[in-house]
């Protein structure tokens, strides 16, 4: 693109759209921030890239049609060029666990966990988790790609995003990533071929829930705490051998989660449902004052949105965070306005760099690194 016509385009994005800022790269997406409660994702130019794009729009038509589901990230508006979500403004889990903990610079071995968040909060995020999965499931969906890099944080609230990869019961797993997948062992025929990691189903999905279990709850993620090889690079294939042969970690946490992470990993539940009734039983303790405080100030965040959630030149409207339908269609109202006016065309138009923007975490919990 010549200079001349960059620099036009980046003044037009600053004219029109000043409340618009860069807040993330995918794999397959950049991610803006349009308000203080909402971004949108915008797939990157490759063919590929757009064809992922292309999936994950059809997730979002099969789930538009279903009342939402709280542990799913929210869509407010879906288009060819630009899917409008919810913002969770912490980040993901990946990127706040691998700040609680401590590696060895040659080995990469975990050595120190520095803090876990509290059980209870543990707990709940375990059933966040399975209830999310338990809905996809319900719509003979699997996630396909439920790692800690696709769950989402917003304080300390926790959702699945990312569905890409989402794709009916039965259907090859390709994604496969080590340790929330696993390859077939030879006596494993029914699930599939050995050697591949099999077809997706209630198997897979539990399989990669017990991963996450284990990192939410012992802080680093399966045998990241041990030196299996003298090359580093070799860590990564060992683990894989180790969980075709279904040799797991130790579990000397608590029993009641040791027990869930085992089952999700040794395939015992026989649906999706049944976990997720499984999980719900670790919320009859009594919740923490700071979690109650926790919620509270997510529930009266609709105050700080209705406050600040206004500029000049009608960016923004006097939107709330309520999910009920009268508040949701504002929401949708509010993104089509910025669709029409152009902004996914303007988006698309090239790299956030190219059309001048840095990247920016501006609504970051204090205790976030990025902040």
């Amino acid at each position: 693109m010549p200079a001349d016509n960059t620099h036009c385009l980046v003044m037009d994005i600053q004219r029109k759209f000043p409340g618009v800022h860069w807040v993330w790269g995918g794999g397959i997406s950049f991610v803006y921030e349009v308000h203080p409660l909402i971004v949108v994702k915008v797939p990157k130019s490759g063919e590929e890239e757009r064809e992922k794009f292309r999936k994950e729009l059809k997730i979002y038509e099969i789930l538009s049609q279903h009342p939402p589901c709280p542990s799913l990230v929210q869509c407010f508006l879906y288009t060819t060029d630009g899917i409008f979500l919810e913002y969770m403004r912490d980040i993901s889990l990946a990127y706040r666990k691998q700040f609680n903990l401590t590696r060895d610079h040659e080995t990469r071995v975990v050595t120190k966990v520095e803090k876990l968040e509290p059980l209870p909060l543990r707990k709940l995020w375990m059933n966040d988790l399975a209830q999310g999965v338990a809905f996809l499931g319900s719509l003979n969906l699997a996630h396909g790609d439920l790692r800690s890099e696709n769950i989402l944080l917003d304080r300390n609230r926790l959702k699945l995003s990312d569905f890409d990869c989402t794709a009916e019961f039965g259907t090859d797993f390709e994604t496969c990533s080590c340790p929330y997948g696993r390859l077939l062992n030879s006596n494993e025929a029914d699930q599939g071929m050995p050697g591949t990691a099999g077809f997706l189903g209630p198997r897979t999905e539990q399989f990669a829930l017990g991963s996450l279990y284990y990192l939410i709850n012992y802080g680093f993620e399966v045998y990241d705490n041990q030196c299996l090889a003298d090359d580093s690079y070799e860590h990564g294939p060992k683990v894989m051998d180790l969980l075709q042969d279904m040799k797991f970690p130790k579990l000397d946490g608590d029993p009641l989660i040791d027990d869930i992470i085992d089952k999700c990993w040794h395939n015992q539940y026989h649906t999706l449902a049944e976990l997720a009734t499984h999980t719900e039983t670790l919320l009859k303790e009594p919740i923490s004052e700071a979690l109650n405080h926790e919620a509270a100030s997510t529930h009266c965040f609709g105050a700080l949105w209705r406050s600040n959630g206004e500029v000049t030149n009608g960016d923004y409207y006097n939107v709330d965070q309520d999910l009920s339908g009268e508040h949701l269609f504002s929401k949708h109202e509010f993104c089509r306005d910025l669709e029409k006016r152009g902004l996914l065309c303007l988006l698309t138009s090239g790299k956030p760099m190219e059309l001048g923007f840095s990247m920016e975490h501006r609504h970051v919990s204090p205790t976030t690194p990025a902040n």
